[in-house]
């Protein structure tokens, strides 16, 4: 996830931060320190809003730097104090979108669903990269307000609040920003000692070693299995039964990635339906699945925005399916594995994220119907390979990462929201 450095003041301002929520109130920066670890983050600003806590992390070779300060810290802190204006009166609020002009002419972005900054809801770009933002995460509904330069209020949003950068920065009271120590990054971890250093780039080299023998023996499988399969293509060629495989390709019967989520996507309308909190919404088999827990609100509430929703037997847990409406897929020309997986799994890594992919044998050819020509008839092979998968979409936009998965044979069988980020689940169909 980029970041943007700017000036204000006598202070330099960090956009971009990947934010996630913590759950330990004793341990807050142990917590942090443990996941920015997971996620491969060196800097860190922690920051506490109402009941939740929360870590933003960067990392020093995108530019970030120790004491720099976090304009959403900044941006946020103002926001709890003071609140906002909408349905009639000034009050907190805990669902937010924002959008300033920056000094040097960028825009930053902010995104707050229930007081927790969204994965991806601090952001810094053009102009129209903010509204692209602004407007898909607007679409979603659920926002207390928006905030924002003036020159936005003609888009029509809904309790709109018009103001620049500087009116929601806290001010001295001789008009000069009032920077708070909490605002700035700081370091996950200390440099590690030279001794330690040495050991540690010994293991890696005796890491290296095993993965190259490891390499080998992969490939030497790889040989074995083309070559097990041209022995048997050659015997079916000679027993005079060369014709193509009768087994339906599972590919064609599933959407493309990118109308896949825009199905998904287009009933994620539920977030925090009647004051209850959601666990987790998922889209899988043809249906979109929420799961809420009650939180501090009651059934009624959550009837009266879900009427069909099912409610367990203690009353603090409840349901609800809708159908997708999902397009046919089409059974489109394979890519052969190194050109399927080789530069989708680069483009991802450009963007820190990591799939997990693994090979799966096919499912074993259903039985012949009958023999023609003879007993030695063998049952039709499948003519692909199966790519299982498992992806974090991380800060990323899961429309910008669905466009990433676009290519033939790509499917995605399930997406998954929990906690503020999305996870998908699908196949790679290839050669």
């Amino acid at each position: 996830m980029a970041i943007h450095i700017l000036q204000i003041g006598k202070h330099r301002f960090v956009c971009g931060l990947f934010w996630q929520s913590l759950s330990r109130p004793r341990e807050l920066a142990k917590e942090a320190a443990d996941l920015a670890k997971r996620i491969d983050f060196d800097l860190m600003v922690l920051r506490r809003d109402h009941t939740t806590a929360q870590a933003g992390f960067a990392q020093a070779r995108d530019g970030a730097r120790k004491k720099m300060f976090s304009l959403a810290a900044a941006v946020s802190k103002s926001m709890a104090m003071e609140g906002a204006y909408y349905d009639g009166e000034k009050q907190s609020a805990h669902n937010w979108l924002a959008a300033f002009k920056l000094p040097d002419g960028m825009w930053a972005y902010f995104a707050v669903r229930d007081a927790n900054f969204l994965p991806n809801g601090d952001f810094a770009g053009t102009k129209d990269e903010v509204l692209e933002r602004l407007h898909g995460d607007y679409g979603l509904g659920g926002w207390n307000v928006v905030i924002g330069d003036a020159e936005l209020e003609e888009y029509g949003f809904h309790n709109f609040n018009a103001k620049r950068l500087e009116d929601v920065l806290p001010r001295k009271s001789n008009g000069q920003l009032r920077a708070h120590k909490w605002w700035g990054l700081q370091p996950v971890a200390r440099q590690i000692s030279w001794p330690l250093a040495a050991a540690a780039a010994s293991v890696l080299i005796l890491v290296a070693a095993s993965g190259a023998m490891y390499w080998q023996k992969v490939q030497k499988q790889k040989e074995e299995e083309a070559r097990d399969r041209a022995i048997a293509a050659a015997r079916q060629k000679m027993l005079g039964n060369a014709a193509p495989s009768a087994l339906p390709h599972p590919w064609a019967s599933k959407p493309a990635p990118q109308e896949m989520v825009q199905a998904c996507l287009g009933r994620f309308s539920h977030i925090t339906a009647g004051g209850w909190a959601l666990d987790d919404y998922v889209c899988a088999g043809g249906q979109a699945s929420y799961t809420w827990s009650r939180q501090g609100s009651n059934i009624d509430f959550l009837r009266a925005q879900v009427p069909n929703a099912v409610i367990d037997i203690g009353g603090d847990k409840a349901t609800y399916s809708v159908a997708l409406t999902l397009p046919p897929g089409k059974d489109e020309a394979l890519l052969e594995q190194k050109t399927a997986l080789e530069p989708l799994i680069s483009r991802l890594q450009r963007l820190n994220l990591s799939p997990r992919i693994r090979k799966e044998q096919p499912p074993p050819p259903p039985p012949p119907q009958g023999l023609v020509g003879g007993a030695n008839n063998e049952m039709p092979m499948p003519d692909w390979q199966t790519f299982p998968f498992t992806l974090s979409a991380g800060g990323i936009p899961l429309v910008e990462v669905a466009t990433i998965l676009g290519q033939p044979g790509m499917r995605i069988d399930k997406l998954i929201y929990r906690g503020g980020a999305w996870s998908i689940e699908g196949v790679v169909y290839a050669k």
